[in-house]
């Protein structure tokens, strides 16, 4: 859960393109890597983080972290690189969707594919593994974690779409909603350029590169 400025705040993120936020950011390493994907390319969602360390090849935490869940919180899980177990499936999806969970970003795998879609709950993952899951090793909740190549803190704000994830750190939130506002604008003047007929090459000041 966040507080209400951070709220309004989360709120504005989410009008944006996650690539338009992921540019606003430091370099790439707020960046998940291109193997996290919606399982459907409509998914989207924004909200903070409740970070997820599973155990390989058990889902045990994934439950627990559904039970502890605030609404509008995205879960973030790592599986440790384990791709052979499907972490998530229908059941999780309708538990997480009751307490009004905004979605799922894991590195990892998950299951029941075509009813996950049906549910309309947004799943960005790894792998698919039809596999079953133990739930018996613990691991941890809340703690920072790596998924997708990129360290997530609790509480960061999640934007992801058919684009990709973004990991916007907590304390960074105003700054990159109002930098996204500028970029959007900036864009929209490059996109009224390229229809008068300039080309990007002199937009970007890209010839001085010319061999």
């Amino acid at each position: 859960m966040i507080d209400q400025s951070a709220a309004a705040l989360t709120e504005q993120l989410a009008q944006f393109d996650a690539a338009i936020v992921s540019d606003c950011l430091t370099g790439n390493e707020h960046a998940m890597t291109a193997n996290i994907k919606p399982l459907d390319r409509r998914f989207k969602l924004c909200g903070p983080a409740l970070t997820v360390k599973c155990h390989p090849g058990d889902n045990l935490m994934l439950h627990l972290a559904v039970a502890s869940a605030k609404p509008g919180d995205v879960l973030v899980a790592t599986t440790n690189q384990h791709y052979e177990a499907g972490y998530w499936g229908e059941i999780l999806t309708i538990a997480a969707m009751e307490r009004n969970i905004k979605g799922l970003v894991i590195d990892g795998s998950v299951r029941d594919i075509e009813q996950i879609i049906d549910l309309g709950f947004p799943v960005f993952t790894h792998s698919v593994s039809i596999k079953k899951a133990e739930k018996k090793n613990t691991g941890r909740l809340n703690a920072p974690i790596v998924a997708g190549g990129t360290i997530v803190h609790p509480g960061d704000i999640i934007l992801a779409d058919a684009s990709g994830v973004a990991v916007v750190p907590s304390n960074r939130l105003e700054e990159i909603v109002r930098a996204a506002q500028e970029k959007v604008e900036f864009e929209k003047t490059v996109i009224e350029q390229l229809k008068q007929g300039k080309l990007t090459a002199d937009l970007f000041d890209l010839r001085k590169y010319e061999i």
